[in-house]
């Protein structure tokens, strides 16, 4: 059955102006809604021309033998930056979405005046993950397999992730984030680097899409109750206890109470839940935010070193 959200959501005029509602309810999850949550919407365009400092994006297409297709893998790097020497941050897009989402000009413009601010720069590789909540669903199709096992070679073709710190393998992402169902989804891949020995130096998710019980999971691409159980973050989060964590949620988002109760279970180095939605407005508000946080561990060499905290 289609999403049916419950207000529209309107697109970005030729002003660069973003109307954004969400399919959104008083708390995380709405038992008997037919989705959860409307896919991640655009962060707005910048007001103004593109700067000199603003990020840049490249995207190609290459075969997946994982996903059984080819993929867009699109990289975002400050400008000029020489990428041998850059640690490579994955980036998870959220349902209905792609790769495209992260180098958009919203984000290029958010991480290029982060990075013009002093945040130690990093790069920003996103993949088409496809709708399987980042996890093997569909027969021949499995993203996580691509992310793990793929995409480390990948980069080390195109000349990044190859000084990498300490346990970690050329190639390999030092760093996860995603949006929505890409939230969830960076959570799944780190804890599937940490059984591998290769933990990731943080993991920064915005929005994650959390599900608290079976019934608002099963309208989820999960097999069947179990399948949802062995990738549910709220189940696995004693696994991320020596990974760097933030967290971000808006208070009106449809996951805020799942994400809620994963705050206090995991308590991650950084929790906001603040003002906002599902939508592209909230994103463009905590991004900077998010870029920080990734930036401050990007060079880490120990992940997991000092204390946990919420905030």
């Amino acid at each position: 059955m289609p999403a049916r959200p419950t207000r529209r959501q309107f697109l970005l005029g030729s002003a660069g102006a973003l109307g954004v509602a969400g399919a959104l309810g008083g708390g995380g999850l709405l038992v008997g809604q037919d989705d959860p949550a409307p896919p991640p919407q655009r962060i707005p365009d910048p007001p103004r021309r593109p700067s000199p400092t603003d990020a840049v994006s490249t995207v190609e297409w290459i075969r997946s033998t994982a996903r059984g297709r080819a993929v867009r893998l699109v990289t975002v790097l400050p400008p000029d930056a020489d990428r041998s020497g850059l640690p490579v941050c994955v980036a998870l897009h959220g349902l209905r979405g792609n790769a495209l989402w992260f180098g958009e000009a919203g984000n290029r413009r958010l991480l290029g005046d982060a990075w013009a601010r002093g945040v130690p720069t990093f790069a920003l590789v996103a993949v088409d993950g496809g709708d399987n909540y980042w996890h093997p669903y569909t027969r021949g199709d499995d993203p996580l397999r691509m992310l793990l096992e793929e995409l480390p070679a990948w980069l080390r073709e195109r000349g990044l992730a190859t000084t990498p710190a300490p346990g970690d393998l050329p190639g390999e992402p030092a760093m996860a984030t995603g949006v929505s169902m890409g939230g969830a989804g960076a959570l799944l891949y780190t804890r599937e680097r940490v059984r591998r020995q290769r933990p990731t130096r943080a993991v920064g998710v915005i929005s994650p899409g959390l599900f608290t019980d079976w019934r608002a999971a099963a309208r989820r691409p999960f097999r069947d109750r179990p399948d949802w159980e062995a990738h549910d973050p709220l189940r696995f989060c004693p696994e991320l206890a020596g990974v760097p964590t933030g967290v971000w949620c808006g208070d009106a988002d449809p996951f805020v109470e799942a994400t809620r109760r994963y705050v206090a279970l995991a308590r991650p180095e950084v929790a906001t839940i603040g003002p906002g939605r599902h939508d592209g407005v909230y994103y463009a508000r905590v991004m900077p935010d998010v870029i920080g946080f990734l930036g401050r561990h990007a060079r880490d060499q120990q992940p997991g070193a000092g204390p946990r905290r919420a905030g």
